[in-house]
């Protein structure tokens, strides 16, 4: 199995055991066993448990980043893609790896707050840009009526996720479906653009 194939099972074995026990009761043996590995490959790789899941959040912003600008390149109305950026961006953050992640990190963050920076770097960091620069072409171009589009990007996010990420975090509801997601982010687009719509 190729070298890059071989630590994606790895981190995928370790994303399914956070899910189900939480990051405590997250071992290196455990993750070799599920991965069917040796602990001498992942501590090699990895380092710890702490660069393992720091690889872990490294590898899933670059996934949701890629699948974010894709859908925000196509040449659609406005609204159908801040609908589509809206839906995957609800669909990566309160999903239950993502959620996981956030749990961990909270968890750790007095004892070793490396997780809760990683994840800052490449969770809503490394996601404002891309919708900033979305938002910069189409008030280039007329569609929207603007003074600061990092404000507005910031906005949207806000009418996104509200308060839904804390009452994931929480347990206090489950992960959206795609058609709660969808409805979620229209319902988001419809606010965004009655605030900064050009027409």
């Amino acid at each position: 199995m190729p070298t890059d194939t071989r630590r994606d099972a790895i981190m995928n074995a370790a994303m399914e055991i956070l899910v189900e026990r939480g990051y405590r009761d997250t071992t290196m043996l455990a993750v070799a066993k599920r991965a069917q590995a040796s602990k001498e490959t992942l501590y090699s790789w990895f380092g710890d448990k702490t660069g393992l899941f720091t690889a872990i959040i490294h590898r899933n912003a670059e996934l949701v980043r890629a699948s974010l600008e894709q859908s925000m390149e196509s040449e659609s109305p406005l609204d159908q893609g801040l609908t589509d950026f809206g839906v995957e961006f609800i669909t990566m953050l309160l999903g239950d790896s993502a959620i996981a992640i956030n749990r961990a990190a909270i968890a750790e963050v007095n004892k070793d707050p490396s997780l809760s920076r990683a994840l800052s770097a490449s969770g809503r960091d490394a996601t404002l840009p891309i919708l900033v620069a979305y938002l910069d072409r189409h008030a280039e171009r007329g569609a929207l009526r603007v003074d600061d589009t990092k404000i507005a990007a910031r906005s949207f996010l806000g009418l996104l996720i509200a308060d839904d990420q804390i009452s994931r975090l929480l347990g206090r509801i489950s992960a959206p479906d795609r058609g709660q997601a969808e409805r979620t982010a229209r319902m988001a687009v419809a606010s965004f653009l009655k605030l900064y719509g050009a027409c």
